[in-house]
């Protein structure tokens, strides 16, 4: 053979050898470079926080006479129906008439136990005080009952009338972005009041309603269950209805469990929980698509050559993450993306392909 061609071979073979030294160096900094990500079990919850107002099956007793109020029930206490909830008196008598009311019941009561005849008369006298008494009371006195069961309380914003159940479809943007907490007490016990003075507002602890805007709903359907936080509490409820706009929507969501708390909130920024779960999260970044399927570079364990796998189940997706439903995966047998696996972060056109990943 020609002298020059062996060199000339010799050259090229020297070159091959250096290139591909080269690359298995290049492959092996990447390998030991390339982001990987250990897929944990965890508990996700997805939430938003806005801005909500609180419409309610409420209404306001007034007095329709000048007097002495006299309060009956505690704030924030369950009343039924019919139940006395104020006394307004007149001039002509004052609230202590009902102390001495109550004195005379419990001398009566103890004249009848102790069945003395001769006491009989005393018994008859005081029957009759009794009787003129209670007349004398209701002549000078105005009762209060709740029309309908509820939760009572001493304040009110003067919106019960616009912002109630029937109003729920008519709710605007501009009625959540202008609301504002403006609740006043009702009139004060023992203190004398004026005719249509409010004394009390009656709330139906059953039908309580929240409502906020959403500039483009992807994240909520009518019958939904979701969880309302609110000063680090959470109340269940459900999306009752979605009202829709020219270019917004007002998610209408209804309490199915009773909380004291927001009885006097009219507006509050909530977060609205639209979605627990036990699930592998996996960045959107890792995904890649192959022979029409999506799925990631999982590492195998034996040798750390990267692997395709399909991604299976899953139960939910926002912008930046897939939620997978490992558990189920498991239990019914598929074969996809398991709890410690490793995967490839940023899949490239190199990292993929290499035989090693460390």
């Amino acid at each position: 053979m020609n002298p020059l061609k062996k060199i000339k071979y010799s050259r090229l073979f020297i070159l091959g050898v250096f290139i591909y030294l080269i690359f298995k160096g290049i492959a092996l900094i990447i390998g030991l470079n390339t982001s990987v990500l250990v897929l944990k079990d965890d508990f996700y919850t997805m939430k938003t926080k806005e801005k909500g107002i609180v419409v309610r099956d409420e209404y306001l007793i007034k007095s329709d006479t000048n007097g002495t109020l006299s309060l009956l029930v505690n704030s924030n206490e369950k009343v039924q129906k019919s139940q006395n909830i104020a006394t307004v008196y007149n001039n002509n008598i004052d609230e202590n008439i009902n102390e001495e009311l109550i004195n005379l019941k419990e001398e009566i009561k103890g004249l009848e136990s102790e069945n003395n005849s001769l006491k009989i008369g005393i018994l008859s006298v005081k029957k009759e005080e009794l009787n003129i008494l209670e007349e004398k009371i209701k002549s000078n006195s105005t009762n209060y009952c709740a029309s309908s069961s509820g939760i009572i309380s001493y304040k009110y914003d003067n919106n019960e009338n616009k912002y109630s159940t029937d109003y729920l479809s008519n709710i605007t943007k501009e009625d959540i972005d202008d609301a504002s907490n403006n609740y006043i007490p009702t009139a004060t016990n023992h203190k004398k009041i004026k005719q249509d003075t409010i004394i009390a507002r009656v709330i139906n602890n059953n039908d309580c309603y929240m409502a906020f805007v959403i500039e483009d709903n992807k994240l909520f359907n009518e019958g939904d269950s979701v969880k309302i936080g609110i000063r680090d509490n959470e109340i269940n409820g459900e999306i009752y209805k979605i009202c829709k706009k020219d270019n917004y929507s007002i998610i209408i969501v209804k309490f199915t469990q009773q909380n004291i708390g927001i009885y006097d909130t009219r507006v509050e920024e909530f977060d609205i929980i639209y979605k627990q779960m036990e699930a592998l999260r996996i960045p959107k970044q890792s995904l890649v698509k192959k022979d029409n399927k999506t799925g990631v570079y999982v590492i195998n364990e034996e040798n750390n050559k990267p692997e395709f796998i399909e991604i299976k189940g899953i139960s939910f997706e926002d912008d930046t993450y897939i939620y997978v439903d490992f558990r189920s995966n498991e239990a019914n047998g598929i074969n996809t993306v398991k709890l410690h696996d490793r995967i490839i972060l940023k899949p490239n056109f190199i990292n993929k392909r290499i035989a090693k990943i460390n």
